[in-house]
């Protein structure tokens, strides 16, 4: 060892590494990727694992200096790597609870849009917003993210639908990841739905695509500041974009070298999956609608199946079926959707309560869904630990690996508070 190690956490009444083998769809309850150490510890030095394993074998390896190595004592929690939403629309400001109580007295989706609500309300509400609020909004939800063990939240724009307000919202995501001192990656979603102030004109979805391709997409490919977006993403379905729709901007992603990620499936199969598959999406998202033959293509794209289940609860949707594309070899992930509107959830220790209880994923899928998976559709070295590897570590205030959907919705991060 090379002088004193900056970190360690010690004393975890489980050390859940997930650096075993990927789960097996035809054992679900094999509990080998896990790689769990009883009364686990593990040691830091300059954001890398330099030893791992039991309490009593790290202190014995490395070196602690009293007054510069932070020491995290985790008796009765687990430590684990940190959690990682890999699909969020958590830029918003304000709230959209009014709609949530007219859905459930009867109004449709379509009722609420008719009245300005739905996404239009939140781009309204976004552009009238200053870049502070918008900063400010941001940074504040991501730390309550945050508390809940989640260290990677991947962030979309889409509430800006033009071109300023895409360019402010890549800005904002930006400069509110650096305020909350969490790790963001960056979606552009320009294919959300219409510029409501084009939805009312008889050529105004053509005129939005056009304006789209022409003026917004080469206005953010060419953001040079650090606001370029990690990722494109489109809404593919009866209520978004269809398949032809979509192309040219899929087309643009690639020439400019840039991956997609694509929202498919939500209302009905419009054969999404497999445009996702052709593309090589690194997650296609929703999938409560989707086709066997489109499950197949994304297995053999190797396209995660990023599913959001907090979405289909508040929307009173059947869940989607996760053991069904488990067995059709499609790798699945699991994300809040944090949105105003259809998934106001900023916890992913409930959402895995709500695969392990309603989609068929076991509880050691669910671990793997929350770590492995996304880190993979995220291009992202986390969600395992092992020596060498990042040191991107949560502490649950859990006594077992277990717990994570036992103990529904109550599961925190033991040293991180909003």
């Amino acid at each position: 060892m090379s002088g004193p190690i900056d970190a360690i956490y010690r004393n975890a009444a489980e050390l859940v590494t997930m650096d075993g083998p990927p789960p097996d769809p035809s054992r679900p309850f094999d509990h080998a990727p896990l790689a769990v150490i009883e009364d686990g510890a593990i040691a830091v030095r300059a954001g890398r694992v330099v030893a791992l394993g039991t309490t009593r074998d790290v202190l014995a390896s490395v070196e602690i200096d009293p007054k510069n190595t932070c020491d995290f004592d985790c008796v009765g929690a687990v430590v684990a790597p940190g959690l990682i939403d890999a699909h969020t629309h958590a830029l918003f400001v304000g709230h959209r609870a009014d709609e949530f109580v007219a859905r459930i007295e009867g109004a449709t989706y379509a009722d609420i849009a008719a009245k300005g609500g739905g996404i239009a309300r939140s781009v309204r509400e976004l552009r009238a917003a200053s870049d502070e609020h918008l900063i400010r909004e941001l940074a504040a939800r991501l730390k309550r993210l945050r508390s809940y063990g989640t260290t990677t939240v991947e962030v979309k724009t889409g509430y800006g639908l033009d071109t300023e307000s895409e360019l402010r919202s890549l800005r904002a995501i930006r400069a509110a990841s650096v305020r909350a001192g969490v790790r963001v990656k960056s979606t552009f979603l320009p294919l959300h739905a219409v510029d409501p102030a084009l939805r009312s004109l008889p050529d105004g979805r053509q005129r939005y695509l056009e304006r789209t391709m022409r003026e917004t997409v080469p206005a953010v490919f060419a953001l040079e500041d650090g606001a370029r977006p990690d990722y494109v993403d489109a809404y593919v379905d009866t209520t978004g974009f269809s398949v032809e729709e979509t192309r040219p901007l899929l087309d643009a992603a690639k020439r400019a070298g840039i991956p997609v990620r694509m929202h498919i499936g939500q209302f009905a199969d419009i054969e999404g999956a497999e445009l996702a598959a052709e593309y090589g999406a690194k997650s296609a998202d929703h999938l409560e609608h989707v086709s066997d033959a489109g499950l197949r293509a994304m297995a053999r794209a190797g396209t995660v199946a990023m599913l959001l289940p907090g979405a289909a609860f508040s929307l009173g949707q059947s869940m989607p079926d996760a053991r069904r594309m488990r067995s059709l070899g499609v790798e699945v992930g699991l994300a809040t959707d944090c949105n105003p509107g259809t998934s106001y959830v900023e916890n992913l220790p409930l959402v895995a309560a709500f695969a392990v209880r309603q989609m068929g994923l076991s509880t050691a899928e669910a671990w793997w869904a929350l770590t492995r998976a996304p880190a993979r559709s995220l291009d992202w070295e986390g969600g395992v630990l092992r020596v060498g590897g990042v040191a991107d570590v949560c502490v649950l205030d859990m006594p077992t690996w277990r717990a994570l959907p036992y103990a529904v919705g109550s599961v925190r991060d033991k040293f991180s508070r909003p």
